[in-house]
């Protein structure tokens, strides 16, 4: 029953993810070739910071509504959980705020970046409703406009606009994108800000539930993106913002391929095993889970097998990036690295399904500190060959210390 429910989600997830991935790995070579080597390096690291803060913050607060939305009244809880997550993304603009002022020195970007990620954390916590609620075409249709309208939108004010900063043209364009596809998934969702009325005794205590679930979630998201991101802040303090943009575009498209196939397993499959969860159907999770787990790990094995023959040759030319040895070791580090992480996902589910975030945290801090400490010896000593060893050792540990516990819980 599970397995035939879980079919039936994947497959607009699936679908709805086409159009955004295909626009993603088109809007890599395409900015690259605009913007060129160098001030692409530059726009992915802000945007790599900009998506660190985003989904470390907004990852714990659409957690905890996919999660806690079973034990609340679904319509208040919805917009106490918007709410908080724009007040809180009001606090976080300050140090971020004067970070990016600091390190780019330009009032106009700064102030842009915030808004920008201001909008960004509304626009994640409108899709985890959307995914509580089931609605899986509407959020497969918002990711969809989001990256078109994106793409499209840089390109053309690129071209108008010749004498203004590239990186104003691109955040607001990102900036017009997740305001966009916001005020669509507040519509599709049935909520009305007219209707919505202010309970602070109701706000504190969901807060408190959010706190409690997904508060350490934050601190799990902000080690997990750290593990994936840290390689660039390595790699750019050595050879600089500008000389990273041929390893970012080759990371990010093999990442973003992999996540392309197996993101919308996860995104299905948690409100299903929740719900299966709180009707105490443990066998029928625990079996799909596995098999799920087979598969990707087979998914696995035949990419990297394939990878060296196949697609190598043609990314490079795609990417325009160099088919040395060197780049083609990386991008085994970062297939193995994603898939691994894709497992490490699925495992750590049976984690958040008895809500042991403190645990999860645990895991996730090792794991980082294993990951970083990696990255910073070989990128230092090795070069950028071992540019996603970090990724991969992060995955393994974690991956390999939850499966640990997972065991170990089952003989309990």
């Amino acid at each position: 029953m599970l397995v035939k429910q879980f079919k039936k989600d994947y497959l607009p997830y699936f679908l709805g993810i086409i159009i955004p991935a295909a626009t993603s790995f088109l809007t890599i070579p395409v900015l690259k070739n605009i913007l060129g080597s160098g001030n692409f390096g530059i726009y992915t690291f802000y945007l790599t910071i900009l998506l660190i803060i985003n989904s470390s913050f907004s990852g714990g607060v659409t957690q905890s509504i996919i999660r806690l939305q079973v034990d609340n009244n679904q319509r208040t809880f919805y917009y106490h959980c918007l709410l908080i997550s724009f007040l809180v993304s009001l606090v976080l603009c300050i140090p971020l705020f004067v970070y990016i002022l600091l390190s780019y020195h330009h009032f106009s970007f700064a102030i842009l970046f915030i808004i920008c990620l201001i909008l960004a954390n509304v626009y994640t916590s409108l899709l985890a409703v959307s995914q509580s609620r089931f609605l899986s075409t509407s959020s497969a249709i918002s990711e969809s406009l989001r990256t078109v309208i994106f793409l499209l939108l840089t390109i053309l004010l690129i071209q108008v606009f010749k004498s203004v900063h590239f990186l104003l043209l691109i955040f607001i364009s990102l900036c017009f994108s997740y305001l966009t596809v916001s005020i669509y998934l507040f519509s599709k969702n049935k909520l009305e800000i007219n209707k919505f009325r202010i309970d602070l005794n109701g706000m504190l205590s969901v807060a408190k539930q959010i706190v409690h679930y997904g508060g350490y979630l934050v601190g799990w998201f902000f080690c997990s993106y750290g593990i994936s991101m840290a390689n660039r802040f390595i790699l750019a303090s050595h050879f600089g913002k500008e000389n990273i943009g041929h390893f970012t575009a080759s990371f990010d498209i093999i990442n973003k391929s992999i996540v392309f196939v197996l993101y919308p397993v996860l995104i299905s499959l948690f409100p299903l095993i929740v719900k299966a969860h709180a009707e105490g159907r443990h066998v029928e999770v625990r079996h799909l889970i596995k098999r799920l787990t087979l598969i990707e790990a087979a998914l696995m094995l035949v990419s990297l097998v394939g990878f060296p023959f196949i697609v190598f040759p043609l990314l490079s030319k795609v990417l325009n990036t160099p088919t040395t040895t060197e780049y083609l070791l990386l991008d085994m580090e970062v297939i193995a690295g994603s898939f691994v992480w894709q497992l490490a996902m699925l495992q750590h589910k049976f984690l958040e399904l008895k809500k042991k975030t403190v645990k999860m945290l645990l895991f996730i801090f090792i794991s980082f500190g294993v990951s970083f400490l990696a990255d910073l010896f070989f990128i230092s000593y090795k070069g950028i060959q071992f540019g996603g060893i970090g990724f991969l050792c992060g995955g393994l540990v974690y991956l390999s210390i939850v499966m640990l516990c997972n065991r170990w819980g089952n003989r309990d």
